[in-house]
C-alpha cells in the first residue's frame, strides 16, 4: 500500500526508508547507492511516481551528483516531500548551480526539464514566461524566494 505523503515520515517511517535504500542492488557499505537505482527505489518506497518522472530523477542524479546518493541526501529529499514549500525550495536551491542566488536561463532549463515531467502544462514555458510571472521585485532577475513561490503556484510537485 502506498505511504500516505501528506503527512510527515515518523521515525519508524524513516528506518523503513533506510532499510529499503540499503537493499538497493547498488548499496554500498559507505550509505550510498548507484542513481540507476533511483526507479528501483522509488518502487519499493511504493513513491507515487510515474516512470517518466522516476527516469527523470535517475537522469538528474547522474548529471547533477555524479551518479550517486547517499543514505543522507536521500533522507533529507524524502523528508521534505512532505512540505510542498520545503520541496519548491529544495528544487530552487539545488537548480541554482552557480550559487549565485538566482536563476538563470541555462539554470531554469535544467529545472523545467525534470519539472515538465511532473507537469506536461510546462511544456511552453520558456525563461521569459518565467521572468516575467516570478520576478516579483521587478528587478529583472529572479531569485530563490521568487523561483520556490514560482514553482509553488505553477508547478505540480
Amino acid at each position: 500500500m502506498p505511504r500516505d505523503t501528506t503527512k510527515p515520515y515518523t521515525p519508524e517511517e524513516l528506518e523503513d526508508l533506510r532499510a529499503i535504500f540499503q537493499k538497493m542492488p547498488s548499496y554500498k557499505t559507505g550509505g550510498w547507492i548507484s542513481a540507476k537505482d533511483i526507479p528501483n527505489l522509488i518502487e519499493a518506497f511504493e513513491f507515487p511516481r510515474t516512470p517518466e518522472e522516476a527516469l527523470a530523477y535517475k537522469e538528474h542524479w547522474e548529471k547533477h551528483c555524479g551518479g550517486i546518493v547517499t543514505l543522507e541526501h536521500f533522507l533529507q529529499s524524502a523528508s521534505v516531500v512532505h512540505s510542498t514549500s520545503q520541496y519548491a525550495r529544495d528544487y530552487a536551491v539545488k537548480f541554482d548551480t552557480d550559487g549565485n542566488g538566482y536563476i538563470n536561463a541555462q539554470e531554469f532549463e535544467h529545472l523545467m526539464k525534470l519539472m515538465r515531467v511532473h507537469d506536461p502544462k510546462l511544456q511552453g514555458k520558456t525563461y521569459a514566461d518565467f521572468l516575467s510571472e516570478a520576478d516579483i521585485d521587478k528587478d529583472g532577475k529572479v531569485d530563490i524566494d521568487e523561483c520556490t513561490k514560482w514553482i509553488e503556484h505553477h508547478c505540480r510537485i
